[in-house]
């Protein structure tokens, strides 16, 4: 039995930077003046390598997990 799967909460925040990126590209069809951009700088733009070394966190972490548990005869 497992007992941890972080694999789900991973593929949803993957969908939601998705999301989060099809409604800027969205908004920037009706927003694209100075302050869009400045949003997208201040708070859209340093999400993404902030996401990506979670999703690389959590990757070594289920691998750190699955090994644990094949020591502990959990699997």
């Amino acid at each position: 039995m497992k007992t941890c799967d972080l694999s789900a909460g991973a593929a949803k925040l993957e969908l939601a930077m998705e999301s989060l990126h099809a409604a800027d590209a969205e908004a920037n069809h009706y927003w694209s003046d100075e302050a869009h951009c400045k949003f997208q700088e201040t708070y859209v733009a340093p999400l993404d390598p902030k996401v990506r070394r979670l999703l690389d966190a959590i990757q070594r972490l289920a691998e750190v997990l699955a090994v644990a548990e094949r020591q502990c005869g959990m699997d």
